[in-house]
């Protein structure tokens, strides 16, 4: 296939089929226009868990799935002639018909051999990939070249895996040449009744900050494994979740230190991307107090989420650029939004104290201030501007690892880089929980109010 013209019109759909979960991305471009967009939709596979080993994934089963992705994103992809012969509409214009069709399976999905046949045997004009650590790998270290960062953490909390892969750029002095280094951690259970049992730990309790007995945990938990209810408010499951993303990413830092350290504070621009179930249940704030308490975090760097699998849909796609063959993405559809992560170095210091005052500049609105308390995890919603400058400067002797001064500034933009929250956590170090729930409790309240 020749390569695409950077501002041709062009419509793409891309399927990644991880977790027990199927999500769907058709990405429309037109560069001339300056019109780029990306739909998105989920299919939960969850409830099948139970029928995998069934002929489920028949050709009637991908039938009736692209006819209703036709109706929820008001797209024409498929033709069916008077002898229901199956066939995918060429692209013509926007909402109607695509380029290419590609699905990604993650080469840990359960019964991965029969979803692939199934698929293949489906439609030849499906290209198929297979999501392991050779693709992870390939994807971050393009994503490197691009420039903008120098270390690239890609984390993944999924219930049954947990899973780090990391790209930096380091100079070799024997070589006396920049090369990339990867390297990955994991944990994984073999099963639901194993990962179930694993609330059984001694560390678990020395986080949790629910006041439960060791049967009402373990019901608790046995109950949201087994169903993996997509979102929960109740207090007692997310304390149970927040404990135990603790405890497994506590585990990796431990069990991979020389891999994972140097994060944040080793003077490159640095970027992590969060990915999983976990983070969807948890929600952003809970999700990055586990990520920084478990893998020992400091410093100063991007964050980005890659809930909806987009990178992993065209992560290729977008670092290729015009070198790409299928479809010609930038940024702010690949990464519609960050967080500005600062996490300084300081001695224990009187709590509830003003220690940053920052201020926010836009041609959409009058000056605006921001505030950061000393002792707390301060997690602050910017505001949704087309763009905006914030600045400020951290107090009494707080300094941003490594020699970056106490200095804190952004710039926003929806066109750019656009950044939808600030996260300053000054919480004494090293961050103590325990000795019971109580304590954890009190806290986690102080921490988070």
């Amino acid at each position: 296939m020749p390569k695409l013209p950077l501002l041709e019109k062009n419509a793409y759909l891309s399927l990644v089929i991880k977790d027990n979960g199927l999500w769907a991305h058709l990405a429309y471009t037109d560069h001339n226009a300056r019109r780029e967009y990306i739909l998105g939709d989920f299919t939960d596979l969850h409830p099948l868990r139970h029928r995998l080993d069934d002929d489920v994934f028949t050709r009637e089963f991908w039938y009736n799935y692209f006819d209703n992705l036709e109706r929820v994103f008001n797209w024409d992809i498929v033709d069916r002639d008077k002898n229901s012969i199956f066939t995918f509409r060429q692209f013509k214009n926007e909402g109607d018909g695509v380029n290419g069709i590609r699905v990604q399976i993650d080469d840990n999905q359960e019964f991965f051999d029969r979803i692939f046949a199934s698929i293949r045997n489906f439609s030849k004009d499906i290209s198929l990939r297979v999501i392991d650590d050779r693709y992870m790998q390939e994807t971050l270290e393009e994503l490197i070249e691009k420039g903008e960062y120098e270390d690239i953490m890609y984390v993944d909390m999924d219930l049954t895996d947990f899973s780090i892969f990391r790209v930096r750029k380091q100079y070799d002095k024997k070589e006396k040449a920049e090369k990339k280094v990867f390297s990955r951690a994991k944990i994984s259970w073999k099963n639901s009744l194993s990962l179930i049992d694993s609330v059984k730990d001694s560390r678990f309790k020395a986080f949790l900050g629910t006041d439960l007995n060791q049967k009402e945990i373990f019901n608790y938990w046995s109950n949201f494994v087994f169903n993996r209810v997509l979102s929960s408010e109740d207090p007692n499951i997310l304390d149970i979740l927040r404990s135990y993303s603790t405890i497994q990413n506590h585990s990796l830092f431990r069990d991979n230190k020389e891999k994972l350290e140097g994060f944040g504070v080793s003077g490159k621009e640095s970027c992590l991307i969060i990915s999983g179930y976990i983070p969807q249940v948890l929600g952003k704030s809970k999700t990055l107090l586990t990520l920084i308490d478990g893998l020992e975090l400091e410093g100063s760097f991007d964050c980005t989420w890659d809930l909806d699998m987009r990178l992993l849909s065209y992560g290729k796609s977008y670092v290729h650029a015009t070198r790409s063959v299928d479809v010609i993405l930038t940024s702010k559809v690949m990464h519609p939004s960050f967080t500005k992560i600062v996490i300084p170095r300081h001695k224990v210091t009187t709590p509830n104290k003003v220690i940053f005052n920052g201020k926010i500049e836009s041609l959409e609105q009058n000056e605006s201030e921001i505030l950061a308390i000393s002792c707390k995890f301060n997690y602050i919603e910017l505001p949704d501007l087309e763009k905006f400058v914030m600045s400020g400067v951290l107090k009494d002797g707080f300094k941003v690892p490594p020699e970056r001064g106490a200095g804190i500034d952004l710039v926003s933009s929806k066109e750019g880089k656009s950044y939808e929250s600030l996260l300053i956590d000054v919480r004494p170090r090293p961050i103590v929980y325990g000795p019971d729930s109580y304590s954890n409790k009190s806290k986690l309240q102080n921490w988070m109010q």
